[in-house]
């Protein structure tokens, strides 16, 4: 040490650390966007993540086609989330692939008008040959005639060899987003490239983000059980630390659609929907001429919710208005294509004590019914079965480790436990004082501590926590009182 004299100054380090702050509800989700629909030259994002803090931005970079709301299912999430809900951010990956997901149509009868357009039966073309109905003459594009790539739409060029009001044959590729199955949403690692496909890239949001998954998405491919179990798996140790919660809907249309509010609970019991992750819900929703599933509007809902008590997510969804119009399902046999379903609180209970989220047209109009996790009723463990306890575990276990990720390989020492402590204990204290938890403590207890795990270095804090459970039931208990009928004599 040098030679010093004189007056000098050192520093020690913070003994109480401010919390890590982590989003409460990032939604990451999985599916199809209208890639194919965005001009030529853009690039189209396939099992890659991106992320969005508006509408505008999802549309810019993943294309829209209101014409097919419906046929790419990302595209009800963003419009929910964003346009209805508000909430952000949004990471989203899109698995269709226009080069890979594509339909050949062989000879195509195509009619050239006397303005000299014509319209191919799809969009999103390439590998176009245009001949002649007898085959013998192949006309050439920019020569003869002019392609718009996307809509499909030709025009004959004046000059060229294609005769007005030609009657042609037509050959050529169109993507087909309906190629996309559940096996793309799942995903996995790429043989050829070892990259991380589908629902494998969760791990790689927080990485890439900075950001910690809340909700797990896959509109519409969630109906598939296979794809909600693996939702389910991948919410429980995202990098190996985090969890999150996923939503995914009960199917109501094809051979597997539940139709019937009794015939619900069977289908979530046969497909073994159950896990203290996993939100289960049903029917599907609409607004307007536009159909959802339920859980893309309730991962909306839980973003508002939380955003109105300052991103603390200790208060359920359940009894919140959605922004709906109906409550029901597609149905070919019902006058407009929908079914209606008006169900009585007596049902939607019943769909409750079974675990599973519905949507109730009551007092205050349409709103969100449920509360419950799929695990319950066989599991009543309330930080497994109560949604909103559930969330606040998830989310505060987040903040607890990226608070404290940066003492990892300190020295164990008194003071490193101590700062743990106190900056713990200020923080559960306030929550308490706003009534987010009803009371938390952390201790450094011997118990936890053997010598062996403190020699190795391993160090364990004792949280106890409460967040509160919701009010399910309020009951008024009344009596008629005989004592009162003195009031007759006075």
């Amino acid at each position: 040490m040098a030679f010093r004299h004189g007056v000098y100054t050192s520093e020690l380090p913070t003994s109480i650390l401010p919390a890590r702050s982590v989003d409460s509800n990032v939604v990451f989700a999985v599916g199809t966007a209208a890639v194919d629909r965005l001009e030529t030259g853009k690039p189209r994002y396939v099992n890659r993540l991106r992320m969005y803090y508006s509408y505008d931005e999802f549309v810019s970079e993943m294309g829209w086609d209101e014409e097919n709301f419906n046929k790419y299912r990302l595209q009800e999430l963003a419009y929910s989330h964003f346009a209805l809900y508000r909430g952000a951010p949004l990471v989203v990956c899109n698995v269709f692939d226009p080069a890979v997901h594509k339909t050949s149509v062989s000879s195509e009868a195509v009619s050239f008008d006397a303005k000299g357009a014509a319209s191919l039966k799809h969009g999103s073309v390439s590998k176009l040959v245009l001949k002649n109905a007898e085959s013998s003459t192949t006309y050439v594009e920019g020569t003869d005639y002019t392609l718009d790539p996307i809509s499909g739409e030709l025009s004959r060029i004046e000059g060229g060899s294609l005769p007005a009001e030609a009657n042609v044959t037509a050959g050529y590729d169109y993507a087909d987003v309906s190629l996309v199955d559940s096996t793309d949403v799942i995903g996995g690692i790429n043989e050829s490239t070892g990259e991380s496909e589908g629902l494998e890239l969760i791990d790689s949001v927080f990485p890439q983000f900075r950001l910690v998954p809340g909700s797990i998405l896959a509109p519409r491919f969630s109906e598939d059980p296979a794809v909600a179990v693996v939702m389910a798996a991948k919410a429980d140790g995202i990098n190996g630390l985090f969890k999150a919660v996923a939503l995914a809907d009960i199917p109501t249309e094809g051979e597997h659609g539940v139709k019937k509010y009794t015939d619900v609970p069977a289908y979530k019991q046969n497909n073994n929907l159950s896990d203290e992750l996993l939100i289960v819900c049903w029917p599907k929703v609409k607004l307007g001429d536009r159909v959802f599933g339920l859980a893309t509007h309730l991962t909306g809902l839980i973003s508002q919710t939380d955003a109105d008590r300052e991103g603390v997510p200790y208060a359920s969804p359940s009894n919140k208005r959605l922004e709906i119009t109906s409550i029901g399902y597609p149905d070919e046999k019902e006058e407009g294509g929908w079914k209606e379903l008006f169900l009585g609180l007596d049902k939607c209970n019943y769909l409750n004590g079974e675990g599973i989220y519905t949507a109730v047209n009551w007092d205050g109009g349409m709103k969100s019914w449920g509360g419950r996790m799929s695990v319950y009723p066989s599991n009543t463990d309330p930080k497994d079965c109560q949604d909103a306890i559930r969330r606040f575990f998830n989310w505060y276990q987040s903040t607890f480790i990226l608070t404290y990720f940066q003492k990892v390989d300190n020295p164990l020492t008194r003071r490193q436990i101590q700062t743990i402590l106190k900056s713990e204990q200020i923080r559960l204290d306030g929550y308490a004082a706003r009534e987010m938890i009803l009371g938390g403590s952390i201790s450094f207890d011997e118990s936890d501590n053997p010598t062996t795990d403190l020699i190795d270095g391993i160090a364990r804090f004792h949280l106890r926590i409460t967040p509160p459970p919701a009010n399910r039931e309020i009951e008024g208990i009344f009596e008629f009182d005989t004592d009162n009928l003195s009031a007759l004599f006075s």
